[in-house]
């Protein structure tokens, strides 16, 4: 395998606020689909158990967008164009996550009115939750703190799609408390109206709740996406079907992946054994899958195992515990069926992070727009679809956008610190460079200083035999010294100067950062941000 098709990928989100990242440009974007169509059209006879990609696509997509529309409800407009050439997706977990991810939400709905495309965005719900809180600036601006403020009591090792409300009280009660001791950049948060969307929210998960309620705030605002979580697209035959191909073929499949896994490392020289994600292992002859599972009655995430032999496939757990048979002599569509009787009786099989992108831009979409995470990892992605599948995946879009909270209330106090730094080492080491600036400024020796500093410009242009350099420099110290005398004052202003901006250097490193959640934002400055960012060349 030529380590060529994976390159470095230098991708940073934008530092300076209302910065953005678009890759490709969105001037590309029309080129860009026309691309993907055209790899799509040559993926169209690749045999996914038994059937061809063009004939799952279109059934998987016909239903994709109906259960999207089931699922958006009445929060919609428009009515939803089921017959759609073009589908185009993003996704992300179920959290009040920060405005660089609603971007792609806000860019999602701009791209598929511009392509006429039905724009559906995938809550992805087989995630783990991890710790129900935001962090929330507190204090003042001259003292600020951060500080962790929870919605619901802790089920992090939960996947979001188990997760529902566990402590009422604390939940209903989140936007006060926040509010209460927030230190926020305006008088108007997102926060309120959000939480009251929450609490209209029919459904008693946490992620569903959220992701309700930021979707009925788009759609307020004349935002026509779809939503699904990903956990109903796995319960369809389609991706069932996917998931039957890649356990027919689960030793190529972990020969595959690991070997792109390992290129990806070494090319962005990566030597922890876990990231991106971890490689397949193998128990026997049982080998791991790039798919979660987990039962109802342990709704625990665990890795899922397969035992491929030549009439059947038995599913195990890590321990060798067998989940289940199914068997294949009747053909791939009663293989199906039996996956589905397994998943009835409480088995949910849900893909992993590089599985979900594969088989949304492989089966569903014809543009997928990632963040710059899912972008880096999705090259892997992309080189195990190359070799495992033979195909060229549709091309993906990266997007996100910087917004800080105190844009207008700090200035990054940086650069003077650095001045003050400079000046007090001037002061120990040449403080004629300190005494200069002072007679600038009109200091009160100005005469006696200026007298030094020629002082010193005739002594160091001398020239003097090596024998009488220890005297020469004896004199030079002690001009620096008379100098350094006559400076006390400054040097005073300085090391309080110092203290200050290191103060306020660790106060705007506090408040500066772009992860605060969108709900602590202004609402309509916030979307207004973020439309206007997607007019990006």
């Amino acid at each position: 395998m030529s380590d060529s098709r994976i390159q470095y990928r230098k991708l940073r989100a934008p530092q300076q606020h209302g910065g953005v990242l678009v890759e490709p440009p969105l001037s590309e974007s029309t080129q860009l689909v026309r691309t993907n169509q055209e790899l799509i059209a040559k993926s169209a006879d690749l045999i996914i158990a038994g059937r061809p990609l063009h004939e799952l696509r279109r059934s998987a997509r016909t239903e994709l967008i109906q259960l999207a529309s089931d699922f958006s409800g009445d929060r919609l407009s428009e009515p939803t164009q089921v017959d759609a050439d073009l589908i185009f997706l993003s996704g992300h977990q179920p959290k009040l996550f920060h405005p660089g991810v609603w971007f792609k939400n806000v860019l999602l709905h701009q791209l598929a009115q511009r392509h006429q495309a039905v724009a559906i965005n995938l809550i992805i719900d087989n995630d783990l939750c991890g710790l129900p809180s935001i962090a929330v600036p507190t204090g003042s601006l001259d003292s600020p703190q951060i500080t962790q403020f929870e919605f619901d009591t802790e089920q992090s090792n939960l996947p979001f799609e188990e997760a529902d409300v566990q402590s009422p009280e604390r939940f209903d009660s989140f936007s006060e408390r926040v509010l209460e001791s927030a230190l926020t950049a305006n008088r108007d948060p997102l926060l309120t109206q959000y939480w009251n969307y929450v609490r209209q929210s029919p459904q008693p998960n946490v992620g569903l709740k959220l992701a309700y309620a930021r979707h009925s705030l788009e759609c307020q605002h004349g935002m026509q996406n779809l939503e699904l979580p990903l956990s109903t697209i796995c319960q369809t035959s389609e991706f069932l079907l996917f998931c039957l191909h890649l356990m027919k073929n689960a030793g190529l499949l972990r020969e595959t992946y690991n070997q792109s896994l390992a290129s990806y490392r070494q090319v962005h020289k990566i030597r922890s054994q876990s990231h991106p994600v971890p490689a397949l292992t193998q128990m026997e002859s049982a080998i791991e899958l790039p798919l979660w599972f987990w039962t109802s009655d342990a709704p625990i995430r665990q890795s899922l195992f397969c035992k491929p032999l030549d009439d059947e496939i038995e599913l195990l757990d890590g321990s060798g515990a067998s989940l289940g048979k199914i068997n294949l002599t009747a053909g791939n569509d009663e293989a199906v069926n039996q996956l589905k009787v397994l998943c009835q009786r409480g088995l949910k099989i849900r893909p992993r992070a590089l599985t979900t992108t594969m088989y949304c831009r492989l089966m569903l979409g014809d543009l997928f727009l990632h963040g710059i995470g899912g972008g880096k990892y999705d090259q892997l992605t992309d080189d195990i679809a190359e070799q495992f599948l033979g195909v060229s995946l549709p091309r993906i879009q990266i997007a996100t956008s910087t917004i800080k909270l105190f844009e207008q209330q700090f200035v990054d106090p940086q650069q003077e610190l650095d001045v003050v730094k400079q000046d007090l080492r001037a002061l120990k080491f040449s403080p004629d460079k300190v005494a200069l600036k002072a007679i600038e400024n009109g200091h009160k020796a100005g005469t006696q200083l200026a007298q030094l500093m020629e002082d010193k410009r005739q002594h160091v242009q001398q020239t003097i035999p090596p024998e009488q350099r220890p005297a020469w420099h004896q004199t030079l110290q002690e001009i620096h010294q008379k100098i350094k005398l006559m400076l006390a004052d400054e040097e005073e202003r300085l090391l309080n100067a110092k203290i200050q901006l290191e103060k306020q250097q660790l106060n705007f490193q506090l408040l500066d950062s772009r992860e605060f959640s969108l709900v602590l934002f202004n609402g309509k400055t916030l979307l207004d941000l973020l439309v206007s960012a997607t007019n990006t060349p």
